[in-house]
């Protein structure tokens, strides 16, 4: 289901970003009307209508601002795909330290084992069934995940280790705890980020303004279909800019896949 969205909201970029560029073409027609043609005069042959001096003026105005738009484009595109990233190896690490946390619970032992691995049970279960959708939706952290994390924490600070193996345990289990703290904040940061009007107000005008030298042209079907593919192209980039710049909601929904992992494999997720 979720590719079936991902797929319908990518069409909906690529669809109107042609008939953006299709309709400025059709209005720059009409704004920047050729002059007429001496009476007797035959048509161009290549079917030009403007004269050389104008087709020479849009030609070089239209790559510079085609060049500018691209450069703007590939950087945010670029950024947006490294934070991308980022959230997706911060939580296999988050992952891993949890792991550690359980395990290094159970090698414990005694009073401390069942209440911290019971924390870590429940601290994965919050993210995967509540916290991954707040993100999305409210762009906040779950409440319920932060509570289950602390009473892990708690529990191995009021531990008293009686050995040394108790010691270097207790103070790896506090390290790794801490890491999951320091994950789950730029978790958060991440989701508040987002793009607004003084992104996409330059990104849609940049498109506009590209296609505006492009009015020389006559419209004819081959030019409507060059068109149409500079649309089409602009759309998708612009669909994966916005997919990359919130993993946590469509499009290009990214699940806690290392979280699941977690329950399907390192620790029994039908316990209570």
């Amino acid at each position: 289901m979720a590719w079936l969205i991902d797929l319908l909201l990518a069409l909906l970029w690529i669809g109107g970003s042609i008939g953006l560029v299709l309709a400025v073409h059709a209005a720059g027609r009409r704004w920047m009307a050729p002059p007429p043609a001496p009476e007797g005069t035959p048509p161009a042959a290549d079917g030009h209508d403007h004269p050389p001096v104008v087709r020479d003026a849009a030609q070089v105005i239209g790559l510079r601002t085609a060049a500018l738009f691209g450069v703007i484009l590939a950087m945010v595109y670029a950024q947006e795909l490294g934070q991308y990233q980022q959230v997706r190896e911060g939580l296999s690490r988050e992952a891993v330290a949890i792991a550690d946390v359980f395990h290094d619970a159970g090698r414990y032992g005694g009073d401390l084992a069942e209440p911290v691995q019971s924390a870590m049970r429940d601290y994965v279960r919050f993210v995967v069934d509540r916290e991954w959708r707040l993100l999305g939706t409210e762009r906040r952290l779950s409440r319920r995940a932060w509570d289950a994390r602390e009473r892990a924490y708690a529990a191995v600070l009021d531990a008293l280790p009686a050995t040394p193996r108790e010691v270097a345990l207790r103070e790896r289990m506090l390290a790794r705890l801490g890491v999951i703290a320091e994950h789950r904040h730029l978790r958060e940061e991440w989701a508040e980020q987002g793009f607004s009007v003084v992104f996409w107000l330059p990104a849609l005008a940049g498109l506009v303004l590209v296609t505006l030298p492009l009015c020389v042209f006559p419209p004819t079907r081959q030019t409507r279909l060059l068109l149409a593919s500079l649309g089409a192209y602009a759309g998708l980039v612009l669909f994966f800019v916005q997919a990359f710049s919130s993993p946590f909601t469509y499009p290009l929904h990214d699940p806690p896949g290392a979280f699941e992992r977690l329950l399907e494999n390192d620790f029994d997720a039908r316990a209570p």
